[in-house]
């Protein structure tokens, strides 16, 4: 099924490490035309030494996914050099922990930049032309904790949720154009993510620590990605566990519980006890 993909053109944005190179990779080994895109220049330019050697042809722009310029000009560039884009992978993201009522306005607005408007800057530069063609695959990857929605991740998880009901809707809405448009939730990650990430509880801390023990490897969900759109699957959950905490919402004394057990485990208050009322 993948020599379909032989020689299609592929952006991916954070491509420089993660899950962005991990997909990068899966394309290069199809066959396909690569643009790998990050705002760290070095980094990408490391990752695309390491597969250029693999790839029908590959290029690399250094783009801040927030600047809507920046974003419009590179897709002008690739459509006139290429004519069109069939794969359209928006990956870039940002961590954030934290509680919510501690979280800064201008924490909220960067996670807003990065996790929903960079996506939409992007789809938004590339539609019309898949439009015009009727052909075009949109991936836009969210994140487990749109299900889990699990306390000192409620920013990130709230933009996470954002882009997974633009993209789910997203789908239905293009079909008709003969476009694409697959949502993937990636379980807990082994990446580079997470670092910087400040935990406030033991619990927290302890958990970020056995990160690698627990967590897919980018290179699992890299595969997972590649195999969603060969398979053109609208939704890919990447993980059972994302299946559990899913169906768990639709039990609300279940999903209930789990927040009220997490909370106390995950923020500051676990160090002191629960607070009485």
């Amino acid at each position: 099924m993948s020599s379909r993909l032989k020689g299609r053109t592929v952006l991916v944005t954070g491509a420089a490490r993660g899950i962005g190179f991990a997909t990068a990779a899966q394309f290069a080994d199809a066959g396909c035309r690569l643009i790998l895109t990050d705002c760290q220049q070095a980094a990408l330019q490391e990752a695309a030494e390491k597969l250029r050697p693999r790839a029908f042809s590959l290029e690399t722009c250094t783009v801040d996914v927030t600047r809507r310029d920046q974003v419009e000009a590179m897709a002008r560039e690739v459509l006139g050099r290429y004519g069109s884009l069939d794969l359209l992978v928006n990956n870039a993201g940002i961590a954030h922990c934290g509680q919510l009522a501690d979280t800064s306005l201008e924490t909220w607005q960067r996670l807003l930049e990065v996790n929903l408007w960079g996506p939409l800057y992007h789809v938004y530069a590339f539609l019309p032309s898949m439009k015009q063609r009727h052909e075009g695959h949109i991936v836009n990857v969210s994140s487990g904790q749109a299900f889990f929605r699990l306390p000192t991740w409620g920013a990130y998880a709230t933009t996470k949720l954002a882009l997974g009901a633009f993209s789910e809707i997203l789908h239905f809405e293009l079909r008709a154009y003969g476009i694409q448009v697959t949502t993937v939730y990636p379980y807990m990650v082994n990446t580079g993510f997470y670092e910087g990430v400040s935990a406030e509880s033991f619990t927290a801390r302890m958990s970020m620590r056995l990160l690698p023990y627990y967590s897919d490897t980018p290179e699992k969900v890299g595969r997972t990605i590649f195999n969603a759109v060969l398979r053109r699957k609208p939704v890919e959950m990447v993980s059972v566990v994302n299946d559990i905490g899913f169906y768990s919402r639709l039990i609300p004394p279940v999903s209930n519980a789990v927040s009220r057990v997490t909370t106390w485990l995950l923020t500051k208050d676990s160090v002191e006890g629960p607070r009485a009322h």
